[in-house]
């Protein structure tokens, strides 16, 4: 599949900078739960929205109902951040960060936006730090969603190319975990290429 002009090296550079970024987020994250998580090795890939449609199916279950978050971000690199946390593992989130048995729905709705807001501002963040731009977030929003379809039939026609950063979150020991993919298209990717570009001059100059 044409990779839009991302060599190996491009690929690579991207991957390391997620890591920094990840570690970042699972720090935050862990002080605001008190406990210890992990974020796995990010995928990284360059899809048409068919693509897309088939890894989100491969990676959120069919038959699960999940809080799904969705936060734009704007600047010389521009996106969204995707959130997904299946219902048991939201429960869980609002019970364990606000210490009561059964949280209502209310909190459970603030939980999951606390999180997502932590989750995408320090990864983002972190990783237009390292390509030297900075971006401006715009106010979350989250539905619940029974199944997979996770894409609006809006964003298929808006949509062409896409990138897709998809990585997962986990706490093991308070049973929460939830998938982050991080979507942009278009010029943004060729934006992209250009910063890391840049990044890969810097760091061999």
């Amino acid at each position: 599949m044409d990779q839009n002009g991302f060599s190996e090296d491009h690929l690579d550079i991207l991957r390391e900078l997620m890591n920094i970024a990840m570690g970042n987020a699972t720090a935050s994250i862990a002080d605001l739960l008190q406990a210890f998580g992990k974020m796995h090795i990010p995928d990284i890939m360059i899809s048409d929205m068919e693509g897309l449609h088939g890894y989100l199916h491969r990676t959120v279950p069919a038959d699960q109902r999940s809080y799904v978050t969705k936060q734009l971000f704007g600047g010389t690199f521009s996106g969204e951040f995707l959130f997904v946390i299946s219902e048991p593992s939201a429960l869980n989130l609002g019970h364990h960060l606000y210490d009561i048995g059964t949280p209502s729905q209310g909190d459970i709705l603030d939980a999951v936006i606390e999180l997502t807001n932590i989750l995408s501002a320090t990864m983002i963040s972190r990783l237009t730090e390292e390509l030297n731009t900075r971006v401006q977030f715009f106010v979350p929003s989250t539905e619940v969603v029974e199944g997979n379809d996770l894409i609006s039939p809006e964003d298929r026609l808006n949509y062409h190319r896409i990138i897709i950063i998809s990585t997962q979150m986990e706490f093991e020991n308070q049973q929460i975990s939830g998938h982050i993919f991080i979507l942009t298209k278009g010029e943004m990717i060729l934006r992209l290429k250009e910063l890391i570009d840049r990044k890969l001059e810097e760091l061999f100059a």
